[in-house]
């Protein structure tokens, strides 16, 4: 039978791997899809690290037959992440890169810029933003997000001839105000960082698309295992393998799935041309990681409600934001469109004074950055990932000077919680 398929030209046995990976169920989707049977396998059970930059023939008929060339853009151990990515969100095509900064950066060119090639240099100047003001490409996205994605295009882009309007998605009659003939693009994190704000997919896809633009879903804080945005009407979707797909806080990558047509472009001209590629040992963490996606995700998601829970009764905690909570503003729409509610969970105290006493009195929960790891973190947001926002640009965000984002882990939540009210009790 191998050596049947071998016999298929190459483009019909990856259709038929891709078709086959389809039809499992998604925790086995996990550990096969990409990897079984690994193209031009080895027989080793593992998918192997190419440490090469690049592939050698030997004629040109071969070369042709072939579609790894240099590792800035094709690389054998980045291609099984691919394609399990692919998979697990219901896309034609994935595309792993460097961090999740990347593929958002990525993601919106593709959709705000033109693939411009084999232009003559005296052409440049029509390509100048500044002489064609009245087709400024706008982006519409919320008021809250991670301030990371915020500084991309509110302090770069605009330099680039890109105008942002940021509206509550909350609210689509703002988001349908805010689109206009020169809309390009709407994005959306959901749930939001760090506010767990959660925004209907659905609905504002829907709204884009009747005007010409395209959606692009951050989908970082469920990763496929709770949320698929393609399924919902995005256009793209992109993730920051840096957090819960790799889940073990020892690697950077970032992954942007959607339609093939969008994904080569990305991979051979915005990729290759800005070089935010992913290493083959980071794509085998990732991929060593992702095999347990399933499992972490349900025990994060249980955790986390039982922590919410507590939070929300305790006389020291102002408020607290989980999207398993009904009293989430946005319940029953998180219910529509997620499976489970995720790791994350946004909580307020009293005062300045009692966040700084707070933090330090932790014990098993790490203070530190970042998210998605089996080790529960929790960050001071106006001093952690919100220092280099103005106040007024926090307030906007509805950021509070005592707010506090937990990445809940996987450790027992009884003692989580336990630590949790060792130190709120001390307040």
């Amino acid at each position: 039978m191998v050596n049947q398929e071998n016999k298929k030209p190459k483009s019909e046995r990856e259709q038929d791997r891709q078709k086959k990976w389809e039809k499992l169920g998604f925790d086995t989707q996990l550990i096969s899809a990409g990897e079984d049977p690994y193209p031009e396998t080895s027989h080793s059970l593992r998918t192997p690290i190419y440490a090469t930059k690049s592939y050698v023939y030997d004629s040109l008929t071969q070369l042709v037959k072939n579609h790894y060339y240099y590792s800035r853009t094709e690389n054998p151990t980045l291609y099984a992440l691919d394609k399990k990515l692919a998979t697990l969100h219901k896309g034609e095509a994935g595309l792993s890169v460097a961090s999740g900064m990347a593929a958002i950066h990525l993601a919106c060119m593709s959709v705000l810029q033109e693939r411009v090639e084999r232009l003559r240099p005296r052409k440049v100047n029509n390509l100048y933003p500044q002489n064609h003001p009245n087709e400024i490409p706008i982006i519409v996205t919320h008021k809250n997000q991670y301030t990371g994605t915020y500084r991309l295009i509110t302090n770069i882009y605009p330099q680039m001839g890109i105008e942002t309007r940021k509206v509550n998605l909350n609210n689509l009659d703002e988001v349908k105000d805010a689109i206009d003939e020169q809309t390009k693009l709407l994005f959306i994190e959901t749930p939001a960082n760090p506010t767990v704000d959660i925004i209907d997919i659905k609905a504002c896809s829907k709204l884009i698309h009747d005007n010409g633009g395209k959606c692009i879903v951050d989908n970082t804080w469920a990763s496929p295992a709770i949320q698929k945005p393609l399924t919902l009407g995005a256009d793209l979707v992109v993730e920051s393998l840096t957090k819960y797909i790799n889940g073990h806080g020892d690697c950077l990558g970032g992954a942007i799935i959607g339609p093939k047509k969008e994904l080569r472009d990305i991979r051979y001209y915005w990729l290759e041309t800005q070089g935010a590629v992913l290493s083959p040992f980071n794509a085998w963490l990732i991929l060593r990681g992702i095999h347990t996606l399933g499992m972490r995700m349900k025990r994060h998601s249980s955790n986390a409600m039982e922590i919410a829970q507590f939070l929300n009764f305790h006389d020291k905690v102002k408020t607290t934001v989980y999207p398993g909570l009904e009293s989430h503003p946005a319940h029953e729409i998180a219910k529509k469109q997620m499976n489970d509610f995720g790791g994350m969970i946004g909580f307020e105290l009293h005062s300045v004074d009692e966040c700084n006493k707070f933090i330090e009195l932790l014990d098993q929960i790490k203070v530190g950055v970042s998210l998605g790891d089996v080790t529960s973190l929790i960050e001071y947001t106006s001093l952690m990932t919100g220092i280099d926002l103005a106040s007024w640009e926090r307030r906007s965000m509805n950021i509070s000077d005592t707010h506090f984002r937990l990445s809940v882990g996987l450790e027992d939540p009884k003692d989580l919680i336990d630590d949790l009210e060792d130190a709120l009790n001390q307040l």
